[in-house]
């Protein structure tokens, strides 16, 4: 963002800490789809009480947020505001190619692209299939497979990212892409091994549960506790009921059952690096330079200083404390919302969990001049991608907020319909409404919406 021009950028929890918001502002927040709903609630008491503006930019047809309740998604379907939609995509433009045949690729990458927004996965895979960007292989071939696409785009001087759908499988790739460009001298010819750590996706309630821990497990703060600051690093201690027991330079820190978001559990991990290497940052930090780093940003090493500390090609320098990274080269998903690169590889590994319309949408709109999607079964890929991710919202399940039986019943069916397209979907949907409210008295919703989100 600060790129685009925004002065400034944090994150919303960043943002939320602080609590500096000037009266009357206006508060743009970019990937709102990702907001929980206690965030959100947070955010516009905030901005309520110094009668600020909130722009929630996002798209809820990508992922949702990992904490408790997609927020925009109820705000879209349940508190009457009529959202400004953008329709037009411009990352897939047919004037970034170089001759006619790449400039036609383009127009019919970007023509899948927009039927994935629409909703129509089916046909957006036709589309790629058509086009030969889905490649048939067997699951031991994948990762070599990958590795030779990735290095033939990285002798072209084009940027690519692999989507991978499990963390076992990103490791496993990122290992092979390395190792490609390491024999075709596309790295530098100097490794140095560093300690990185690799977090552990952990809930709250297993953060109070010391069967998830490893035994050399390193708890990092991510905001400051007591007297831990942002970057501490420490060893669990043990469990208490008012929260976790955590030691930080000989000294002990309780951190509270309701501030455990603010501690990451990592583990140790040894990574080699080289000029030229990428990384996947996986931590907000301010850095000793004035700099700061941000969770989810994909960097490349300049090299690595004799004190540890790790110069990147824009000029910022991580420090020797900061070591929550990953190699780059492939991220799951999640990881790659909101990236854009000249090239996305998608590993497909049939995991049908893994495999949805949201993940579809999100994995395939990535690149600006085209895609290559990996798969040892192209039907199973198919079927899964059609299939909703949408988590239901707990406002549908109680008899406050949610619809009738019938009206849930057309509300369940929109996620089938968008396989018609968005716009056949919500015109079906709206016209079996109206027709019901004919016979039933309106029931408003609103108001008490409106109290849940900003009271």
């Amino acid at each position: 963002m600060e790129k685009a021009g925004l002065p400034s950028p944090s994150t919303v929890a960043s943002f939320l800490l602080k609590r500096e918001l000037v009266a009357g502002a206006v508060v743009v927040v970019d990937e709102a789809g990702q907001i929980g709903g206690r965030q959100m609630l947070e955010l516009l008491r905030l901005a309520c009480a110094n009668n600020a503006r909130v722009i929630l930019s996002g798209d809820t047809r990508q992922h949702g947020a990992v904490e408790a309740s997609d927020a925009l998604l109820a705000i879209e379907r349940h508190s009457g505001v009529k959202p400004v939609e953008l329709h037009k995509i411009r990352r897939q433009d047919p004037a970034l190619g170089r001759d006619d045949d790449e400039r036609i690729g383009i127009r019919r990458y970007r023509k899948a692209v927009e039927s994935a927004a629409a909703g129509k996965m089916g046909e957006s895979f036709e589309r790629l299939d058509k086009m030969g960007a889905v490649v048939a292989c067997g699951l031991g071939d994948q990762a070599d497979k990958l590795a030779e696409e990735y290095l033939r785009l990285a002798e072209q001087n084009a940027s690519a990212v692999v989507v991978s759908q499990t963390w076992a499988e990103v490791h496993r790739v990122n290992s092979r892409v390395r190792d490609a460009l390491k024999a075709k001298g596309l790295l530098g010819p100097n490794d140095t091994t560093v300690q990185v750590l690799d977090k552990l996706d952990l809930t709250n309630a297993q953060k109070r549960d010391e069967r998830f821990y490893p035994k050399d497990a390193v708890v990092v703060f991510n905001q400051k506790v007591r007297e831990a600051e942002p970057g501490a690093k420490g060893k669990l201690a043990g469990i208490v009921k008012a929260g976790v027991l955590i030691e930080v330079n000989g000294k002990f820190v309780t951190v509270s059952n309701k501030m455990l978001d603010r501690i990451t559990f990592c583990q140790s991990r040894e990574v080699a690096l080289a000029e030229r290497d990428r990384l996947h940052l996986k931590a907000n930090r301010k850095l000793a330079s004035g700099g700061r780093v941000t969770n989810g940003e994909l960097v490349t090493v300049k090299s690595v200083r004799a004190d540890g500390g790790i110069e990147l090609s824009d000029g910022r320098v991580l420090d020797s404390s900061f070591r929550e990274f990953l190699p780059g080269y492939a991220v799951t998903s999640y990881g790659s919302q909101g990236k854009t690169v000249d090239y996305v590889l998608f590993s497909d590994s049939t995991i049908k969990a893994a495999t949805n319309a949201q993940q579809w949408y999100v994995t395939i709109s990535r690149g600006r001049r085209g895609i290559r999607i990996f798969t040892p079964d192209k039907r199973q890929l198919r079927e899964n991608v059609t299939r909703s991710g949408h988590r239901p919202l707990a406002m549908e399940f109680t008899s406050a907020f949610a619809p009738r039986r019938a009206v849930r019943l057309w509300d369940r069916l929109h996620g089938y319909l968008l396989r018609f397209g968005r716009r056949a979907a919500d015109n079906f949907v709206r016209l079996k409404l109206a027709r019901r409210r004919h016979h039933q008295p309106t029931q408003k919703h609103e108001h008490k919406i409106t109290r849940m989100l900003g009271e």
